[in-house]
């Protein structure tokens, strides 16, 4: 199970997804889900490098490895000791709306849900811990 730990900045997002797309390769992901699973943890870790620590730098932990189950696919583990926030919690935006009468931000989270087979959330200790996962 591939791990790695990066600073919490935005000049080393590229470096993230590089690393998560990599693993998405070697598990057989085709080129166009594995655009899907860019733009979901794109979104994820954007959110975690803007918001995670305000007021100190920190690092994104992230370990990937084979889907648990009968099918392929894989868990993306991204951790932060940032403040807690559970961004499962956050209520969909209406995407019925006009745009000038929907709310600023929340897209990113919304389409993370949309992309993703399953995600969940827990805080443990003073980490926020989110799984990702993305079946073949």
């Amino acid at each position: 199970m591939p791990k790695s730990s990066y600073p919490a900045k935005l000049e080393n997002l590229n470096d993230m997804l590089g690393f998560i797309l990599g693993y998405a390769s070697e598990q057989g992901f085709d080129d166009k889900k594995a655009g899907k699973i860019r733009l979901a943890m794109e979104e994820i870790l954007v959110n975690i490098i803007s918001y995670a620590y305000p007021e100190k730098s920190g690092s994104i932990d992230i370990d990937c490895s084979p889907a648990e189950g009968d099918k392929t696919g894989i868990t993306i583990e991204v951790k932060d000791l940032g403040v807690p926030f559970n961004m499962l919690e956050k209520e969909d935006p209406d995407i019925t709306l006009p745009m000038e009468d929907r709310q600023i931000g929340g897209l990113g989270i919304f389409f993370a849900k949309q992309i993703m087979d399953s995600l969940t959330y827990e805080r443990s200790g003073n980490a926020n811990i989110l799984r990702l996962t993305k079946y073949e």
